[in-house]
């Protein structure tokens, strides 16, 4: 039950992320420091996802 609750977070946190980079990416441009900053946070947290759920 830990891991699936693990694993719900680890959801929970990247449609954060992935909204929040939508958001930045339309309001300061794709380029700009805070959007590229929260796509490379995103990266890891889906890495840590798959790392999670496939046994990379």
């Amino acid at each position: 039950m830990a891991v699936l609750a693990n694993e719900k977070k680890l959801v929970n946190m990247i449609e954060t992320l992935r909204k929040e980079m939508i958001q930045s990416g339309m309001k300061e441009g794709l380029s700009s420091k805070k959007t590229i900053e929260l796509s490379q946070l995103l990266d890891q947290y889906m890495l840590k996802y798959q790392k999670t759920t496939y046994k990379i």
